[in-house]
């Protein structure tokens, strides 16, 4: 029972099955147990109690009709009937009374029963006890002396303390309801603690957020499926994410600093060499220039970075053909790594594919890519480009020959200002944004770009992939 909503169902059916059981158990306990017990006894002293009364009262008739005639029986009869103990009936086999008074219901059946089977017959119901005895005497044969009792259920003390008989009524529901409310307040109290605890803990670490505590997480005890544990790990993986989110920000604004920094102490130090030698003022200002320029290309990778990220720069749609953009970039890249270090492009396979996006932005994410391979191949080597297409997309691969990157850092090369070694970095050239703004650019698009090793360790191998062009203007 992973699930919250079977949870709460299961424990409301089972603490009213348990409430169920509970009031159950006392009823039968009220019915069978100690209780029970005493009204069976209370029941069998009533029924001893009127069978000797009947008894003693049809040897007197049975004496008085013998001697006194029927005058006298009705007048013993009245008497009896004034003792308080019971009622006395004298009834004939045809269900007729001896004196006239109207019998009580089942009396009749019951003084035929006796006077047929010549032995005591009785009936206990719900309100009264009924006891039949035939009578011998030659005088009343055929009459049945027949008395009734109520029934008693538990005795009431009255005011001057007389023990009187109360009318039996229902059995009393104060403490199977108070055992019931019981059960189910206990019960559902504890599952309500349950249910808010972990809410509780979730409070409680997002008070710690809050004042600026990122390292606050929220326990997850519950197994996998339950609402509040799934609820309680996504609060941590959002923590976690917001957390890293602000670390990158705050290393971000660090290593913008760092690499404004010291561009601009070199403009400085130039500027203190022209007042110092204005001579050598023309060789000074080239290197002012160039670091203005450091600057300038810098801020405007930055401000293109932070605009892709904030989804402001989506460009145009439009069909670009990739072939073509891959030729101009590698005839204007393969041009100046001639003149610089030595390496090459080598062109594998350009198949003629179409995609859908803004031409510059995509030629800006080659670009970058292609530039980089360049940077960091051997001296001597050749950077190996590849472009091929499946049913949905278009692949580039572009292979450089330098030293590869650790495996734990090849998703890393993609953020911002991220070096790993002295082998990339800033030393070669680059200013640490540039595969961060190609892999904005693709994605932008639908596309994918992710960084591996060379199987053979001589190299890293980028791979773009983007949407085919369709010809609603959309990608596929």
């Amino acid at each position: 029972m992973n699930s919250l909503f079977r949870k709460l169902f299961g424990s409301f059916v089972f603490i009213t099955l348990l409430a169920t059981v509970t009031t159950g158990v006392i009823s039968y306990w009220a019915q069978v147990g100690p209780y029970g017990e005493l009204i069976k006894r209370i029941q069998h002293h009533q029924f001893q109690t009127l069978n000797h009364f009947v008894t003693v009262a049809g040897i007197a008739v049975e004496k008085i009709a013998a001697s006194g005639g029927e005058d006298s029986v009705q007048e013993y009869l009245e008497k009896v009937e004034g003792s308080g103990i019971g009622h006395i009936f004298l009834v004939h086999s045809n269900g007729t009374s001896f004196s006239g008074r109207s019998l009580p219901a089942g009396a009749t059946d019951l003084a035929a029963a006796s006077a047929r089977s010549a032995a005591v017959e009785y009936n206990i119901s719900d309100t009264e006890v009924m006891v039949a005895l035939p009578v011998s005497g030659p005088e009343l044969q055929d009459y049945v002396v027949l008395g009734t009792m109520e029934r008693i259920f538990w005795p009431k003390v009255s005011d001057i303390g007389q023990s009187r008989m109360q009318r039996p009524g229902p059995l009393p529901l104060g403490l199977p309801l108070l055992v019931m409310l019981l059960i189910a307040g206990g019960g559902c109290y504890l599952l309500a603690r349950s249910l808010t605890a972990p809410v509780r803990r979730l409070r409680h670490a997002a008070q710690k957020i809050a004042e600026g505590d990122f390292s606050a997480r929220v326990d997850t005890p519950g197994s996998k499926g339950d609402e509040i544990a799934d609820l309680s790990r996504d609060f941590n993986l959002m923590v976690e994410k917001t957390e890293a989110l602000i670390q990158a920000r705050t290393r971000l604004l660090r290593d913008i600093s760092h690499e404004l920094r010291s561009p601009l102490t070199r403009l400085n130090l130039a500027l203190q060499m022209v007042r110092q030698r204005p001579d050598k003022a023309d060789n000074y200002l080239d290197r002012i220039a160039k670091e203005s320029e450091r600057v300038d290309v810098l801020i405007g990778q930055l401000l293109m970075l932070t605009r892709m990220e904030g989804g402001m720069d989506s460009g145009s749609c439009q069909p670009v053909n990739l072939k073509k953009l891959i030729r101009d970039i590698v005839q204007d890249a393969d041009f100046e790594a001639a003149a610089g270090q030595g390496a090459g492009l080598g062109v594998l396979c350009l198949e003629d594919v179409t995609v859908a996006g803004d031409e510059e932005l995509i030629s800006r994410a080659l670009e970058n890519v292609i530039r980089n391979g360049l940077h960091y191949t051997y001296p001597g080597t050749v950077v190996e480009i590849q472009l091929t297409r499946t049913e949905e997309v278009a692949v580039a691969r572009i292979r450089d020959c330098g030293p590869g990157v650790a495996e734990g850092d090849l998703e890393n090369i993609f953020k911002p200002f991220f070096r790993i070694s002295a082998s990339r970095g800033r030393d070669s050239g680059g200013t640490g944004v540039g595969l961060a703004i190609a892999r904005g650019a693709i994605q932008m698009y639908g596309g994918t770009i992710h960084a591996k090793n060379c199987a053979d360790g001589t190299g890293l191998i980028v791979e773009i992939t983007l949407p085919l062009f369709q010809e609603d203007g959309s990608s596929r």
